[in-house]
């Protein structure tokens, strides 16, 4: 490629062949110069490299590990092969909507100011595209979330910025989510964006229960959805915005909208996941139906371990905490009483 392309789709792939491939062909099926693809093989012993390595379309970039060094490493490493003034995340297994790829480029064109942000999964209605200014407005609006990462975009020199690979790849730290991490740095050096042109859609079809999950095991507490993962996110989010350049102010609320957040995952998320049999089935897990009462309790846990772990020996903090969280929570009921 003679020069630099728009955007580089980045793909971290293992042992999916079928889907990859399928992918990365309706992504170069059409005749345009501002993409490339990359894809970088995990070890896989399905023969994904072998049939990826017969394209020869020249904005094709094929690159490989020699063996399996796991998930979270595919995932910051994949960038280091983009070129692309734009970089976009995807899944080895989710669809990528080509006829609506134009749109997507004429957003970021027309929002120069734009560094990073991510695009909504449902089908588009209005074009209802949602820009927020660099700092807070951005950070709270796009990091943090623990989305489902396909459709993640970052201008590619701000998230290079960022060292991803050297700094945020401690998964007993960012788990399989340093995304979140990056876009709050990358949210600090320019706007941040909703994209709502349904470019994307996840893979929710027949395939998701055949071909079992080879990054989460759902029988285990490490699983991203467990109520102990989020709560080691929710601490580790909360260490990272700490450290961010805001105001005191912004930084307190962020803290606790990232605490509402992750116990709302612990809770709520983690009902809706085990009481879904499709994605049970993927992650190698029995269906089952989580009461009330349990999620009370879990609530409850996760409350105290959260206050016990982050303001050990600082009850002063503690304190300035919990009048922040109370006065959310009242703004919120307040906010709810306007509507009624």
């Amino acid at each position: 490629m003679s020069s630099k392309p728009l955007l580089s789709f980045c793909i971290p792939s293992y042992n999916r062949l079928v889907r990859v491939r399928e992918l990365v062909l309706s992504l170069l099926s059409r005749p345009d110069p501002d993409i490339e693809v990359i894809v970088l093989d995990n070890g896989s012993t399905d023969g994904t490299f072998d049939a990826l390595n017969q394209i020869t379309d020249p904005r094709f970039r094929l690159a490989a590990n020699p063996v399996n060094k796991g998930a979270l490493f595919n995932m910051v490493n994949v960038f280091s092969y983009a070129s692309g003034e734009y970089v976009v995340y995807s899944t080895d297994q989710d669809c990528t909507h080509i006829d609506r790829l134009d749109e997507f480029k004429t957003f970021l064109r027309a929002y120069p100011s734009v560094s990073c942000g991510f695009c909504e999964f449902r089908v588009p209605g209005a074009g209802q595209h949602r820009v927020f200014t660099r700092g807070y407005d951005a950070i709270s609006a796009i990091a943090y979330k623990g989305r489902h990462p396909t459709g993640y975009f970052f201008r590619n020199k701000d998230l290079r910025k960022v060292a991803l690979n050297e700094r945020l790849a401690d998964f007993n730290v960012v788990d399989l989510f340093p995304l979140e991490f990056a876009f709050a740095e990358v949210c600090l050096m320019g706007d941040g964006a909703i994209y709502d042109g349904g470019l994307f859609s996840p893979n929710n079809g027949e395939d998701v229960v055949k071909h079992k999950s080879s990054t989460t095991n759902g029988a285990s507490k490490s699983a991203f959805f467990a109520p102990a993962v989020r709560l080691k996110l929710a601490l580790s989010y909360s260490r990272h915005a700490e450290k961010l350049a805001l105001p005191a102010s912004d930084s307190s609320k962020l803290g606790v909208k990232i605490f509402f957040a992750e116990l709302g995952a612990a809770t709520i998320g983690y009902r809706t996941v085990m009481g879904n049999e499709r994605l049970c089935i993927h992650y190698r897990m029995t269906p089952r139906r989580i009461g009330r009462l349990e999620m009370l309790a879990v609530g409850a846990s996760f409350t105290l371990r959260y206050f016990s772990v982050r303001f050990a020996w600082e009850p002063v903090a503690a304190i300035g905490f919990l009048g922040s969280l109370l006065s959310y929570l009242g703004h919120k009921l307040a906010g709810r009483l306007d509507h009624t």
